[in-house]
């Protein structure tokens, strides 16, 4: 008599799978060997995501569902019987007026409520724990470490996609829908000032499938090499400098992507000749 063992489902729902973070991930839980997983997959744009992975849609692990987050319906299927959220969405950009991530964490809200209250009577509702991509900025253990005229700097290079995020986090911890968790060198007291998109992507794929990070609600990922900070100052300073200029020079960000724009209109005509 030939004997099934029965394999437990593991779904993941990874929304934003095609920045530099979520693409990294979404690459690390492919490549693993989880038994019985599942990818439910958020993007704005499937053919971006299929230009970035070309066997993505092949991959009978993966479902894409691209659309708006404002697409109700589109966002509780995606989300829908998930044991573990992966949200990777953001801006980098110090820019006026950034709300992705208010509009995501509210789409998350909405979708698993309805969820919550369409699920049988007799079912116990199990929430979904959520792995956020935060920022150690805002969060004092981790802050506390830096100088502070480097802090002072950071937090208004990043002022805008910052408030953003502040008040992303404070939508999710105010429902009961969730299970929250946020998010290689990985420690739940110290977060060095850098990690590059591989090792953070690594970090996340450990937290989201170990039992030792389940019950930890704040965690920081760095990269080992970040531990001499020297090895990052060219790239962080020069995005803090960036960061620095959007937010106390007005009509910077504007006229810089102005010229971005018309410096990339001129190479394509260049390349066209």
């Amino acid at each position: 008599m030939a004997l099934h063992r029965h394999i437990e489902l593991r779904r993941f729902a990874l929304l934003g799978a095609t920045g530099n973070t979520g693409r990294q991930i979404l690459k690390r839980l492919l490549q693993s060997m989880i038994p019985g997983l599942e990818i439910n997959i958020y993007v704005r744009s499937r053919s971006k995501l299929e230009g970035l992975l070309p066997s993505i849609s092949s991959d009978g692990r993966a479902t894409i569902f691209e659309g708006s987050l404002k697409d109700g319906s589109l966002i509780r299927n995606c989300l829908s019987g998930a044991t573990t959220i992966i949200c990777t969405i953001g801006e980098n950009e110090n820019i006026p007026g950034v709300t992705i991530l208010r509009d995501c964490a509210g789409a998350i809200i909405n979708s698993l409520s309805t969820l919550r209250a369409s699920a049988p009577t007799l079912m116990v509702w199990t929430p979904p724990r959520l792995l956020l991509l935060s920022s150690a900025t805002w969060n004092p253990r981790f802050a506390a470490d830096r100088p502070a005229l480097l802090h002072w700097m950071i937090r208004n290079a990043f002022a805008r996609p910052y408030s953003d995020l502040v008040q992303a986090q404070e939508m999710l911890l105010d429902v009961p829908e969730l299970e929250p968790a946020t998010g290689c060198v990985i420690s739940a007291d110290f977060a060095y000032t850098a990690v590059s998109y591989e090792d953070l992507a690594e970090g996340f794929v450990e937290l989201a499938t170990l039992p030792e990070y389940e019950k930890i609600t704040a965690i920081g990922v760095s990269s080992a090499r970040a531990e001499n900070a020297l090895l990052y100052v060219p790239f962080v300073l020069g995005k803090v400098i960036r960061g620095l200029l959007f937010q106390f020079v007005p009509g910077y960000w504007r006229a810089e992507y102005a010229i971005s724009r018309r410096l990339a209109g001129i190479g394509g005509k260049s390349k066209m000749g």
